[in-house]
């Protein structure tokens, strides 16, 4: 700042470079003064290279929009309405992080039989079942279609369990499996995988700091990785079903033998 130019002068050509506010961010300005500053801060301390161009967006949702963008770019995805510009106020943003959960609910699971890959379900049978009931019955029966009953007999009564497949295939090439098995028990130890819809809004949403957002941002890298393992698991056996199904089974079986 020269000599010449005062403070005032300083807050003028700053806010003559971020453009007039539109009448619905005056507005919010006014209504939501301490959200408003609330998210001002979050934008220059997580994004403040981007202060400019996010505030230059003509209206609160479209602030907010341009947010999210951005700070999935550098951190973690957010809410899909916020990045589609369908906030209702500042406070959507401010109040606590909205983060996306990954976890596998229990009507994802029984959805499995009927919605997902082929590939998805030769996995979760290999699984010991979270839920009570005859939840393996109908998974079951979708596998027919794929494997022969010879080999799906093959298969424990109740699945491998987690603990099984992690000890047997956690330093192996077919690991992904455990990785699932982990998923479905929401035992990964990954706050995404582990929390689904239900149990995100029973507890607390994470708070806005630092060390939050980055053990977030790692524990987001180390979700999409895993899951990046599964993907190719199912390719995999998707590829060939009742080769690959045995192989698979066999290469656990066998590793159940030599320890």
């Amino acid at each position: 700042m020269s000599e010449r130019d005062g403070p005032l002068l300083v807050l003028a050509r700053r806010l003559l470079s971020l453009g007039p506010p539109s009448l619905s961010t005056l507005i919010a300005r006014v209504a939501e003064a301490e959200e408003y500053e609330d998210f001002v801060s979050l934008v220059r301390e997580f994004l403040p290279e981007r202060e400019p161009d996010i505030l230059r967006e003509a209206t609160p949702a479209r602030q907010i929009a341009a947010f999210a963008s951005h700070f999935r770019d550098r951190y973690f995805p957010l809410q899909d309405y916020l990045e589609m510009g369908d906030a209702e106020s500042y406070g959507d943003l401010t109040r606590d992080i909205p983060v996306i959960p990954l976890g596998l609910s229990d009507q994802d699971y029984h959805a499995i039989v009927s919605d997902w890959r082929s590939g998805f379900q030769l996995m979760t049978y290999l699984v010991e079942s979270p839920c009570a009931g005859e939840a393996r019955l109908p998974l079951a029966e979708a596998c027919q279609e794929y494997i022969p009953v010879s080999l799906m007999e093959q298969v424990p009564e109740h699945g491998f369990s987690p603990g099984e497949l992690r000890y047997l295939l956690g330093n192996t090439e077919h690991r992904a499996l455990a990785h699932w098995a982990d998923i479905v028990w929401h035992d990964t130890g990954n706050f995404f995988l582990d929390t689904d819809d239900a149990n995100l809004w029973s507890d607390e949403l994470p708070n806005w700091d630092d060390g939050t957002v980055a053990n977030l941002t790692r524990e987001w890298q180390q979700a999409e990785a895993m899951q990046e393992e599964i993907d190719n698991l199912v390719a995999w056996l998707e590829e060939d079903p009742p080769a690959h199904f045995r192989e698979l089974l066999e290469f656990t079986h066998g590793r159940q033998e030599n320890e």
